[in-house]
């Protein structure tokens, strides 16, 4: 017996697998033409001969003839593991900033006991030459292998190459033209902040190196890329803790107003670095990318201490002892390769994972762990203003590490990804 009625057949894409449904028909025939084969992914209506067994009230498909071969659109599928991977990449991006933020969180209590606890305070331009070179000979002795655990965030992008009629493009490249410039403003935050360190406490200046938390979020939304008002709130609320905690009067007697303007100023030129990273980053490979922005930053360094510091360094080692020598031989060593070479080389993948606004507000939990340092280290002490401004860092933090997840197909022209 013929079947009265069409049957509808629906083809479903399930893990690669196609599972086919039918209503059982009433009737006792087992041969059916004119059967409807209806398939979702990619949609199509196609008549097949096909052949049914009855057994009681369900049916089994025994046998397909003139069925055409199933085309499966993986667009779905796609879809769904570049969402898992956006995800998996950007909580690994988080883990990577906390680290990050622990290394740099470090700066500030190391640099500043080199002029606190020697008994010949050395001159800030050795200081700063010293950490560049021993940062640019980090890199090229570790990069290699850097280069084989570290995700290249150039690798794959959808970023165009740099191309430009600028005539210094054309002729050096992109890799040395983004090196020049991170290491000039690496340079610059650099120098203003070991000048600002050496005038104030390690608490002030981590708190105050913390405005880039305010400054890089706000340049990008005045460039026009789209912010959450989560971010937005969490800016609000790491400032609020930077004003608390330089109103600390336990503080008063070991910082200056000098000093704490210079901490800003650095902040304006590490914020400049950030966001310029974020962007080269994109299209110059890792290794590159560190290496000519650390062999800028130390010849700039280099040339600077032999312009403006040489006489003031010639005096400092017919002076220091050897126990500053020990001292300070540590803190150039772990300031070089922990925070100028390391944390760098780990900041280009993990900036571009989390993006520059959310990275700020991780690293926004610096002078925290700065304080902490500061207070077994070196004995500077916290008072109340400091704990509530500590405490508003730490919901800031919060707020950015439970932010949405950055969209991995933003529509922008710029995306803070």
């Amino acid at each position: 017996m013929r079947f009265s009625r069409t049957i509808s057949i629906f083809i479903l894409h399930q893990n690669g697998a196609a599972a086919f449904v039918a209503p059982p028909p009433q009737c006792n025939g087992i041969n059916a033409d004119g059967i409807q084969l209806l398939s979702i992914a990619p949609a199509k209506e196609v008549n097949a001969q096909i052949e049914l067994k009855q057994n009681d009230n369900d049916l089994q498909i025994v046998n397909i003839e003139g069925m055409p071969q199933l085309e499966y659109s993986t667009e779905a599928t796609e879809a769904g593991n570049s969402s898992n991977a956006a995800a998996t990449t950007y909580r690994n991006g988080l883990a990577t900033i906390g680290f990050i933020t622990l290394l740099f969180a470090s700066n500030s209590p190391v640099l500043h006991s080199a002029f606190e606890l020697t008994s010949n305070t050395p001159p800030v331009l050795l200081i700063n030459a010293i950490v560049s070179s021993v940062g640019l000979l980090g890199v090229v002795a570790v990069s290699p292998f850097l280069n084989q655990i570290v995700p290249d965030p150039s690798v794959g992008s959808k970023e165009p190459t740099a191309t430009s009629n600028n005539a210094l493009m054309e002729v050096l490249g992109s890799s040395a033209v983004a090196g020049l410039e991170l290491g000039l403003w690496k340079m610059l935050g650099t120098t203003a902040n070991i000048y600002g360190l050496s005038q104030t406490s390690s608490d002030h200046g981590a708190f105050l190196i913390q405005l880039t938390t305010l400054i890089v979020p706000s340049i990008q939304g005045l460039m026009g890329v789209p912010i959450p008002s989560r971010i937005w709130t969490a800016i609000g609320l790491a400032l609020a803790g930077v004003f608390m905690f330089t109103q600390d009067p336990s503080q008063s007697d070991c910082a200056s107003l000098q000093g704490d303007l210079l901490c800003a100023l650095a902040a304006i030129f590490y914020a400049t670095y950030d966001l310029r990273l974020f962007k080269w980053g994109k299209e110059v490979p890792t290794n590159e990318l560190i290496t000519t922005k650390m062999v800028t930053q130390s010849l700039l360094s280099i040339g600077l201490l032999f312009a403006l510091g040489r006489d003031e360094t010639q005096t400092f080692i017919s002076q220091v002892s050897f126990s500053d020598l020990q001292l300070i031989g540590a803190v150039v060593i772990w300031s070089g390769l922990a925070v100028n070479c390391l944390a760098p080389y780990l900041q280009v993948s993990g900036q571009q994972a989390v993006g520059p606004a959310r990275a700020q507000i991780v690293y926004a939990s610096q002078p925290l762990w700065a304080a902490g340092m500061s207070y077994f280290f070196l004995g500077e002490l916290v008072g109340t203003e400091g704990l509530i401004g500590g405490s508003a860092f730490l919901v800031a933090m919060f707020l950015a590490a439970t932010a949405e997840t950055p969209e991995p197909d933003c529509p922008q022209v710029e995306c803070e990804v």
